[in-house]
């Protein structure tokens, strides 16, 4: 407040002073004796956040709870604790321009106890715990609250607890994440534009005496995770084929991480030159990062904190990415909870607006890609991510089968027999021995009971077999095989066989040529069904 004139320093409305400690009042600056300034006065610079307490005030500060409930507006924060009247100024925003980032330079109960303060002239609209990112708010966005003095009117304050002096312990990944998504939100709600001539530092701002946040803020991270928060109400999703993983190489011994922190605290899997690392898609460049989604259960750091599944990689320890049209399932239908469809673009992405709650993807592709799905919750904010896996389907074999036998038989017997072709004394048609030009054969080409009708060059259904066995004709010399079990059965029986029925003669000698042995089961031959 150095240089602002008494005349224009606000003071507090009477009757609006919450109860304070004796010890606080005692060690309390002077109260202003003028109003708050008004629209007349706004060309000239207000209240500022100083950070200048009372000594030892974070140490026995306790914030008051409201007088009654007001919703927060922003939907993450835990409670709107209302800053002291005297310390804001109500409707004082002119326009929406900045979001600053401030430095305590104190705690977060001090902070929110001190902003309760009449006698401190100052507020920011958020106030931000370190350990964990928990917010609370202490001023409508559309009041004025006093955090950066000329640039007031102009400008959405959020205080980080912490020191200046000590970045390290206090600006963590909770602080840098959470404040991302407090930026974010408030850039949607009155369309500040993303850009580092928006979301500015108290330092940064005209006419300032301040050092807050800092060269310990890491801007470049901060910026980047803005940049990564959904907005509300979408889900943003990446179809890839399961089969076409992308694999990177580490080029030194590196680690795995849960944040992209340049000195992680936090879980770690350490990872030894030359690791082979499979992964789905990436969220690239995050200060120097990246964000991988992995085939969960998986790789080197299977079943370590879920880091199998996602986790940042410092990018300049691990051979270069693949393009994302590399790994997607372009051309997928994705559906959303069985209404709602669109199709996955080239690189796999693509997106839905959806009501706060639980839905269900689906992603397919006839002839080309399983049915996947996938459950995901939708928060009021922000929106939600997500990656789905296809699996392909098998392609079909072009001759028909996998293994060339043309009855399917997986043990390569052309009859379709598992138990493979055998010599049977009693049946002459199984004599491997035996000359197929014999014309007491039958299916030799002199078989006297052939039908002189039957068309030699039909096949199937229209040469009466139901299978595809090749015949003499096809291969001459060839010893036949044995009839299949069950031959003759007759469509009643239940086999799908469909045979000319056989003239008397024909049947006598059929009964000699086998020996009269008997052929007929109860159950069709294997492969007929």
């Amino acid at each position: 407040m150095a240089g602002v004139p008494r005349t224009l320093r606000p003071r507090r409305p009477r009757g609006l002073v919450p109860a304070l400690s004796l010890a606080a009042l005692a060690t309390s600056p002077t109260l202003r004796a003028e109003p708050p300034p008004g629209p007349a006065q706004w060309g000239v610079p207000d209240g500022e956040d100083h950070h200048v307490r009372p000594p030892h005030w974070d140490e026995f500060a306790v914030p008051e709870p409201p007088p009654f409930y007001i919703a927060p507006e922003y939907p993450l924060a835990v409670a709107f604790v209302p800053a002291n009247p005297g310390n804001f100024l109500a409707n004082g925003i002119v326009s929406y321009d900045y979001v600053v980032v401030h430095t305590q330079q104190g705690s977060y109960n001090g902070t929110i106890s001190w902003f309760q303060n009449p006698a401190a002239v100052v507020s920011a609209h958020y106030v931000m715990r370190s350990v964990d990112g928990e917010v609370t708010q202490m001023v409508l966005d559309k009041d004025r609250a006093y955090h950066v003095g000329s640039s007031n009117k102009y400008a959405l304050g959020i205080e980080h607890e912490g020191f200046v002096e000590d970045p390290g312990k206090w600006y963590t990944w909770a602080t840098y994440s959470s404040s991302a998504r407090l930026a974010r939100w408030l850039t949607i709600q009155h369309s500040i534009p993303i850009e580092r001539a928006h979301i500015l530092g108290h330092v940064e701002l005209p006419n300032q005496t301040h050092t807050d946040p800092g060269a310990g803020w890491n801007w470049d991270l901060y910026m980047a995770l803005i940049k990564e928060v959904v907005p509300p109400t979408e889900i943003r999703g990446v179809a890839v084929d399961r089969s076409k993983p992308c694999t990177i190489t580490a080029t030194q011994a590196t680690q795995i991480q849960a944040t992209a922190l340049a000195d992680d605290p936090g879980a770690q899997c350490q990872v030894p030159g030359g690791t082979k690392l499979d992964y789905w898609h990436a969220r690239r460049d995050i200060d120097g990062h990246h964000r991988l989604f992995m085939p969960a259960g998986e790789g080197p750091c299977a079943g370590m904190s879920g880091l199998d599944a996602d986790g940042y990689i410092v990018a300049a320890h691990w051979s270069a990415l693949c393009p994302d049209t590399a790994m997607a399932a372009a051309g997928a239908s994705v559906q959303i909870d069985g209404g709602g469809m669109t199709i996955a673009a080239a690189d796999g992405s693509f997106s839905f607006n959806a009501t706060v709650g639980g839905h269900t993807i689906d992603a397919f592709a006839p002839d080309l890609y399983e049915l996947a799905s996938e459950d995901i919750d939708l928060a009021v904010y922000p929106g939600a991510r997500l990656v789905i896996a296809l699996d392909p389907v098998d392609a079909p074999d072009p001759t028909g089968g996998t293994t060339g036998d043309p009855t399917g038989d997986p043990t390569g017997d052309p009859t379709g027999d598992p138990t493979g072709p055998t010599t049977d004394p009693t049946n002459p048609t199984t004599d491997p021995t035996a000359d197929p030009s014999d014309p007491t054969l039958p299916g030799s080409s002199t078989d006297p009971t052939a039908d002189p009708t039957a068309n030699p060059g039909a096949t199937g259904s229209e040469a009466g077999e139901a299978d595809s066995t090749p015949t003499g004709d096809s291969f001459p010399g060839f010893p036949q095989p044995a009839l299949p079990d069950g031959y003759g059965q007759d469509d009643a029986a239940g086999c799908a066989c469909s045979h000319a029925p056989p003239r008397p003669a024909d049947a006598l000698l059929l009964l000699v040529l086998l020996g009269l042995r008997r052929r007929a089961r109860a159950s069709c031959p294997r492969g007929q069904v």
